[in-house]
C-alpha cells in the first residue's frame, strides 16, 4: 500500500512529447521531495506514452493513468479523484517550475496566508517576459483570470467544490474553479512574491487557449449568472478606478489593488 504523500502534482499528457521530459525533469528536481507525481495520459498518440513509461521506470513517485482522449478537464478531474495527496498542485506537461517552488506554495498554505497558493510568472517559449498579473483579489478576479491553472490548493477542497467544470471543455475551467472556491466557499487567494512558474507561449496551432477564444467569451459571460456575486464586485471595482488614478497620481508610483 502506498504511504499518503503531502502533495500530488497533477499532469495531464496529450501529445506534448516534445516538451514533457523538460516538465517531468523540473517535478523531480523540487527540494520538496513527499510527493507523488500522476501523469494522466490522454489518449496521446505521439511518443508521450513511452516518455512516461521510461520516467516511472526511474522514480516510484511517478504513477501513470491511461485514460481515451476525453480533454484535459476529464484528465485532470479523474487524477485528482485518484490522488493521494493532501494538496493538488496541477501542471501542464509542457510547462516548468523552479526547483523551490512547492516548498514555497506548500510554506504559505500551512502559514495559513491562503486557500489557494500562486506566483509570479515568466514566460517562456515564442514570448518571454514576466506575465503581468493584476493582484488576485475579488475585485480583479470578476475582470480576469489572475492566475494561472498551476496552483497549490487543498484536495479537500478541490472535492467539496466539485472539481473542474466539465462544461469548460473550451477551456477556463481554472478561471471557474477559482471563481467557485472564492464566491461558493470563501476561500482566499495568496500570490508568493517571487517568479516559481514557467509559462510555455506555443504557436497559436498548439495552443488549446487561442484556438478556443472566440468561445471563451461565452464562457467569461456566463460566470456572470453562475456566480452573482461577481455582478457587485465588478459595481464596487468601476466606482474605485477613479480613486485609484488619483492615488497613483498623487503618489506617482504604479500599482494595483
Amino acid at each position: 500500500m502506498r504511504s499518503r504523500p503531502v502533495i500530488s502534482v497533477i499532469i495531464p499528457v496529450y501529445n506534448t512529447a516534445e516538451y514533457l521530459a523538460e516538465c517531468l525533469d523540473s517535478v523531480l528536481a523540487q527540494t520538496f521531495q513527499d510527493i507523488e507525481i500522476i501523469c494522466i495520459n490522454d489518449g496521446s498518440t505521439d511518443d508521450s506514452p513511452h516518455i512516461l513509461e521510461a520516467y516511472a521506470q526511474k522514480d516510484s513517485r511517478i504513477r501513470i493513468i491511461n485514460q481515451p482522449n476525453l480533454g484535459v478537464v476529464a484528465a485532470r478531474n479523474n487524477a485528482i479523484a485518484q490522488a493521494l495527496g493532501t494538496y493538488i498542485f496541477p501542471l501542464d506537461s509542457d510547462d516548468i517550475i523552479k526547483p523551490h517552488t512547492l516548498s514555497s506554495m506548500l510554506n504559505a498554505i500551512e502559514e495559513q496566508k491562503g486557500d489557494i497558493i500562486t506566483c509570479r510568472v515568466m514566460l517562456f517559449g515564442t514570448q518571454q517576459g514576466e506575465m503581468i498579473l493584476p493582484k488576485p483579489n475579488k475585485y480583479n478576479m470578476v475582470q480576469q483570470n489572475c492566475l494561472v491553472n498551476a496552483a497549490l490548493f487543498r484536495r479537500a477542497d478541490f472535492m467539496q467544490s466539485g472539481g473542474y467544470n466539465k462544461s469548460c471543455f473550451n477551456g477556463l475551467e481554472d478561471y471557474d474553479l477559482w471563481l467557485n472556491l472564492i464566491f461558493n466557499h470563501s476561500k482566499k487567494i495568496h500570490r508568493v512574491p517571487e517568479i516559481l512558474f514557467f509559462y510555455r507561449i506555443k504557436k497559436a496551432e498548439e495552443s488549446r487557449n487561442m484556438q478556443n477564444k472566440s468561445a471563451q467569451k461565452d464562457i467569461k459571460k456566463s460566470f456572470f449568472k453562475k456566480y452573482p456575486q461577481m455582478r457587485y464586485y465588478k459595481l464596487i471595482s468601476f466606482f474605485l478606478k477613479p480613486i485609484i488614478k488619483l492615488k497613483r497620481k498623487a503618489t506617482k508610483q504604479k500599482f494595483i489593488f
